[in-house]
């Protein structure tokens, strides 16, 4: 007994008539009759009472045509469950977001639409930092995350840009310039505290400010340190030095705390959203196109 008999058998239960059943159900009267008499050789019982008028259900009719109902919208629901599945609409997807908040309209933008169009999948979101994410994602406890500092060596790891920012000193507003002169470029900070991040906070970030800092001549006097651009805020509002923090940091920072662009400070961050490309299921493949569209349509915008 498959689908298939069973959707010919309620069409005949329904209308009454083989004859009318056939043409309902777009088969050739004998090849239905044959399909309903070996439907009922493998039940092992009669369905159907042949009359000159068509044909009436026996007891076990009935039943089969009351199973065969629910049977049958079981399949058809199944079937929109496994196409839904295929087209990422439903599931659950881990995600990872910045501990700093400066992606959070972006992020936020990209969750409403999805939200929009793929209200069948649940997410769970983690505040995680990049290296972290970059463990969890290849471990398998997310399945993607907006970070930074995608290793582009390990081809394994895939992304698409999200965001990009450049780099301000940020310094104690209070503090006051020797003569009134400014610093213009990294150099003009040797004498100052700076508030620097350890290498073990964020390996990739601390190489490539020693990078940009040893271009430009510069080796910081430090004077604390701290593990992320929060606490490093922090630090700089508590007037414990400066330090160089991503420009969104200026729309957090309290009154204590001022911002300078220098010239030669010419770092980005640049973030992305990363997933493995060997553990991209449907759902996430969903959520990646929406957030591809999104910044799409804020590059026409800007």
């Amino acid at each position: 007994m498959d689908l298939r008999q069973l959707r010919y058998f309620t069409a005949v239960a329904r209308h009454g008539s083989i004859s009318v059943a056939a043409q309902a159900v777009h088969i050739a009267q004998p090849a239905l009759t044959r399909q309903m008499q070996a439907l009922e050789d493998e039940l092992g019982t009669l369905l159907l009472e042949r009359t000159t008028r068509g044909v009436t259900l026996t007891d076990a009719g009935r039943q089969l045509l009351a199973d065969a109902d629910k049977l049958l919208e079981d399949a058809v629901a199944a079937m929109q469950r496994a196409q839904r599945a295929g087209r990422g609409e439903v599931g659950h997807l881990s995600i990872a977001l910045p501990v700093m908040q400066n992606l959070a309209p972006t992020i936020a933008q990209v969750l409403k639409q999805y939200r929009k169009e793929v209200p069948g999948v649940g997410i769970t979101l983690h505040h995680l930092l990049s290296d972290i994410q970059l463990g969890q994602i290849a471990d398998g406890r997310l399945d993607a995350g907006f970070m930074l500092f995608r290793p582009l060596d390990e081809p394994s790891f895939q992304g698409i840009p999200v965001f990009s920012e450049g780099m301000l000193l940020a310094y104690p507003a209070e503090w006051k310039w020797p003569k009134g002169k400014q610093p213009k470029v990294l150099k003009d900070l040797q004498d100052l505290d700076f508030i620097w991040l350890p290498r073990t906070a964020a390996p990739a970030w601390h190489d490539r400010l020693i990078h940009c800092f040893f271009n430009a001549g510069f080796v910081p006097r430090t004077a604390v340190q701290g593990v992320d651009a929060a606490s490093m805020l922090t630090l700089v509002a508590a007037g414990m030095g400066c330090t160089v923090l991503p420009e969104s940091a200026r729309s957090r920072a309290p009154e204590t705390v001022a911002f300078m662009a220098l010239s030669d400070l010419t770092l980005r961050q640049d973030w992305e959203l990363v997933w493995r490309g060997d553990r991209c299921s449907s759902v996430l493949r969903r959520f990646i196109d929406v957030v591809s569209a999104s910044q799409a349509k804020s590059r026409q915008g800007a």
